[in-house]
Order: C-alpha cells, then structure tokens, then sequence
C-alpha cells in the first residue's frame, strides 16, 4: 500500500459552545494621568537645583578669594627668585666676558672701553635690556628663556 488508499478524516473548526465573544466596537477614552506629580517632581529638582548652586557658587568663591590670598602671598617670592636668575645671569655674564676678554690688554670687565656703564653699583634695572641679558648666550637658550616667560604669574 502507498498510502494514497487511505481516506483523510476531515474535521470542521466550528465556534466554540456558547459562540464568540463580542466584538468591542464603542470609543474606549484612554486613562488620565494626573499632572500633579509631574509638577511637583520639577518644582522639588528646581528648588533644590537653586539651593545648591548657591551653595556651589559660595564654595567657588571662597575657593577663589583663598587663590587671590595665595597669590598675592607667593608673589614677593616669585619676583625674588626671578631678581636671584637675573642676578645669576649677570654673574655669569660678567664671567665669561672675563674669559673672552683675558687676552686683551687693559680690558676692564663690566666697563664699556673703560668706562662705567653704570653710576652706582646698587642700580640694577627692573627689567635687563635684551642684549644685557642675553649678550653672551646662544639663541636658543635666548628662545626658550623668553618662552618660558608666559608661564610665569
């Protein structure tokens, strides 16, 4: 036998016992969600947000008032450690135009042809001229010196 011989029992699907249920057909209005929770919520984060930003705000400054102080004390010791490298760099100025200048007969060192460049020796500019300052140096260190002054406070 091939299978073909045997009949198919056919069942039909009919509605169930007591039929369908019904087809709702009438405006079902979607559910209200109150507003007043919503606002409540944004008026409880705005309060808090305004109490805290002014708390934020004092901390920042005091922050800044207490950096103003620290500055304002650190800054004799910035300027004396700046005169202390000016002072250094005359130093070793003088020093090796010393040395450059050993062989030739009645060079005075700190003098322009014999003469004093300066009235008193207590007079130091606030700021050395360029060539004062860098007169014997190389060009690079002359670079990275005047770069290196935008760093400074």
């Amino acid at each position: 036998m091939t299978g073909f011989s045997k009949v198919a029992v056919y069942r039909q699907e009919l509605p169930p016992r007591g039929g369908f249920t019904p087809i709702p057909w009438t405006r079902v209005p979607s559910r209200r969600i109150p507003l007043w929770p919503f606002v409540s919520l944004w008026l409880a984060s705005n309060i808090f947000g305004y109490f805290y930003h002014l708390s934020e705000k004092r901390e920042y400054w005091k922050n800044e008032m207490e950096m103003d102080e620290s500055r304002s004390c650190i800054e004799p010791v910035l300027l004396a450690e700046q005169d202390r490298i000016t002072l250094r760099q005359y130093r070793a100025n003088r020093d090796e135009e010393a040395k450059l200048m050993s062989d030739v007969p009645g060079w005075e060192v700190g003098t322009w042809f014999g003469s004093k460049i300066f009235k008193s020796r207590t007079y130091f500019p606030d700021r050395p001229h360029v060539l004062d300052y860098y007169g014997l140096a190389r060009p690079s260190s002359q670079r990275l010196d005047i770069n290196a002054g935008q760093w400074q406070i």
